[in-house]
């Protein structure tokens, strides 16, 4: 049970227990009787005569019509209506939970001026499965009412929600499931479920936690290839981390000593490439060269960008989840509109993940057509087993190529561009969705170049007949279960299919 006393409350580690652990929700009374307090600061607010945005106003261009009390009466469920004008693919349920929770701890704050029954019914609704629909593209708008609009339409009895088979039902059927009549919105309730940036928080900690398996996956498959190829080991002393003074590039290098049995400070020498003929052939000349490919020397100062990346983009969700963002919000007795939905912090962190997590791919793409040459190798070309008659691995690097291809188009800044909207009211948006989307498809691609670069490193070590580095062997042998060697030609797609499933399910034994 995960208990919110208040918005504060609201840690990375507590929405990931309810979003993706199943952990139920409950609310404190002390968060219930500050939702109160808000909610009754802002009746007195209007009871005084306070024009209120989105409350007795229009919304938008709009903002300057005055609504009667008659027009009142509906406009915080128009709000909701009116906006949905998204469609499938769906977010995926864990991350519409989050959402939610996300929503539920700014409501929390107080300042949106919402009441304390609307905080238990959500509540209710995220501890009994209700999962709405909502878009994962479309939402080129100033903040995020359109899958906002979406997301608590549904609330009303509105709009779609998915049931555990992912398919939609309707909203209001779905709350009769459950016993549950539609709630009803009170004033500012509405709007208060269109404002802030719970979306982007959402999908930047949905994005992070992909990012930061990817990130182990990517420093795996750099030390099996480390390995495969025989490389000498000293761009991975210790020694490179202290004279740069790089606390993450002295982790990295730490790890990737662990994985391929590097040495430690004050121990001489690195390790030469396995001796005699391997796969019916001499080995290259690799055992004569003080250094391999920059890609695989380079590998730790890569991996700890990429880390360094996925920090900041940890430190912004986290700020984010305690950020009171409403707009208008109730601050000491008066309503003040700002621009707290604007999460171009989070849009600029995904994107630079995207970014980074392409840099470290194109080092495992280069890293696996150096593995297929015997120049550095000392293994057949290809990595076959009889050059010629079989084609060994050339073809996996071209799908390589071609995932790369498309990620580096990619890595274009999707919060970078505006346009203007709601007749140049709203004239600038952060594009946070449109980021999450780009770094989710990023991410598969950099998957399948993780797997591509795991199965030359398998067959390398086919190949070369002798074992891997302890700190690779479960890799290793979890590999051997999931692949047989390409002795013979024979389509690869299912092989590489097995392991990005594996690498998805995070399965893999790292080091």
């Amino acid at each position: 049970m995960i208990t919110l006393a208040g918005h504060r409350d609201l840690t990375r580690e507590a929405v990931e227990a309810v979003a993706w652990g199943g952990e139920p929700l409950a609310l404190a009374p002390a968060a219930l009787e500050r939702v109160a307090n808000g909610q009754a600061e802002l009746a007195g607010l209007l009871a005084g005569g306070a024009r209120v945005y989105g409350v007795n106003t229009g919304m938008g261009w709009l903002a300057s019509v005055d609504l009667d009390p008659a027009a009142q009466d509906g406009h915080q469920r128009n709000l909701l209506l009116g906006r949905a004008v998204g469609g499938p693919p769906w977010l995926a349920a864990a991350e519409t939970r989050a959402l939610l929770v996300a929503r539920l701890g700014n409501l929390l704050s107080g300042h949106a001026g919402v009441g304390p029954a609307l905080c238990r019914f959500l509540v209710d609704r995220v501890n009994d499965g209700f999962v709405p629909a909502v878009p994962r593209g479309g939402a080129g708008c100033a903040g995020e009412v359109i899958p906002l609009a979406h997301a608590f339409q549904t609330l009303t009895g509105a709009g779609l929600v998915l049931r555990p088979d992912g398919t939609a039902q309707e909203a209001a059927a779905a709350l009769a499931e459950r016993g549950s009549l539609p709630y009803r919105l009170k004033a500012k309730e509405g709007i208060a479920l269109l404002a802030g940036s719970p979306l982007a928080t959402a999908l930047a900690l949905a994005r992070l936690r992909s990012a930061e398996r990817l990130a182990a996956q990517l420093l795996a498959a750099a030390a099996a290839a480390i390995d495969a190829l025989a490389a000498p080991l000293d761009p991975y002393d210790e020694a490179v981390g202290r004279l740069a003074g790089d606390r993450l590039l002295e982790e990295v290098l730490a790890d990737l000593r662990r994985a391929t049995g590097g040495l430690e400070a004050g121990e001489a020498g690195s390790r030469a490439p396995a001796a005699g003929p391997v796969g019916g052939r001499a080995p290259g000349p690799q055992a004569l060269r003080p250094q391999a490919p920059v890609s695989f020397r380079v590998a730790p100062q890569v991996l700890a960008q990429l880390r360094r990346t996925l920090g900041r983009l940890d430190e912004d969700v986290r700020r984010a989840l305690v950020a009171v963002t409403d707009s208008p919000a109730v601050v000491d007795g008066r309503v003040v509109a700002g621009g707290g939905f604007h999460a171009v912090g989070l849009a600029a962190g995904m994107d630079a993940a995207a970014l980074a997590l392409v840099q470290a791919a194109e080092l495992a793409g280069q890293r696996l057509h150096r593995l297929l040459d015997s120049r550095f190798s000392g293994l057949p070309d290809q990595l076959s087993p009889d050059p010629g008659p079989v084609t060994g691995l050339v073809v996996v690097h071209k799908r390589a190529v071609g995932a790369l291809h498309e990620a580096r188009h990619l890595t274009v800044p999707a919060s970078a561009g505006q346009a203007d909207t709601s007749l140049g009211q709203e004239d600038a948006a952060s594009f946070a969705p449109e980021a999450s989307e780009q770094l989710r498809r990023v991410e598969q691609l950099t998957r399948e170049v993780v797997a591509c670069e795991l199965l030359a490193a398998r067959q390398a070590w086919w190949l070369r007949e002798t074992s891997p580095a302890g700190g690779l062997r479960p890799l290793a042998a979890c590999l051997e279960d999931l692949v047989a060697p390409v002795a013979r030609d024979r389509p690869l797609g299912p092989d590489l299919a097995r392991v990005i499933e594996a690498l998805e399910r995070d399965e893999l034994p790292l080091p």
